[in-house]
């Protein structure tokens, strides 16, 4: 007996907490990446304070591997790939190739590649980073985000993170997967004839 009024109570509970939940019934929160509208990429547009598509691109200063000072608003009048990668993520590794005939590609051209290395989430100092580079032979531009904050700024959740900034420093792409180079030419010459 004692059994079965422990099976009801524990019945009128869960129901109602459901209808509680049911009557309560709010708004579900929004998840800040959301699908593209471009099924067939699967690519994911990232939408929060700062990174919108169609948001001005949160300007920055880093040093690149010479140790120069590169700040994004003093490329305005070029669109800008920027790319967010680590060492150790396999996605990033499989992408890099394509980023340096990107690079080679518009290299003289109203195009700037920007790769952005995380070093507070790599595995490895910027010597580490650099040798790899250089043992890899990629030549683009890389920059580093030493602390971290540049990629909370663009909220990098996920390595490879790339945004391309059209002339004027708005994004126009934003995506948060590996790219092959088709994907990239395509993406680069969109913003390109916009």
């Amino acid at each position: 007996m004692y059994k079965k009024w422990i099976i009801v109570l524990v019945i009128i509970v869960l129901g109602t907490a459901a209808l509680g939940g049911y009557l309560k019934k709010e708004e579900p929160k929004k998840d800040p990446v959301v699908e593209s509208e471009n099924d067939d990429e699967k690519d994911q547009v990232i939408e929060e304070n700062g990174v919108f598509v169609g948001d001005k691109a949160y300007d920055f200063t880093l040093l690149d591997k010479e140790g120069n000072e590169i700040k994004l608003s003093d490329l305005k009048g070029k669109v800008v790939f920027l790319n967010f990668f680590t060492t150790w993520s396999g996605a990033c590794n499989q992408e890099m190739p394509h980023i340096q005939e990107i690079y080679e590609k518009y290299q003289e051209k109203n195009i700037v590649v920007l790769a952005v290395n995380v070093l507070a989430a790599e595995k490895k100092d910027a010597k580490g980073v650099n040798d790899f580079l250089d043992e890899k032979g990629y030549t683009f531009p890389i920059l580093y985000d030493v602390d971290g904050e540049i990629s909370v700024k663009y909220k990098v959740r996920t390595y490879p993170t790339t945004y391309i900034i059209d002339e004027e420093g708005i994004i126009k792409e934003a995506v948060t997967q590996s790219m092959d180079k088709k994907t990239m030419l395509e993406k680069i010459e969109n913003v390109l004839n916009k």
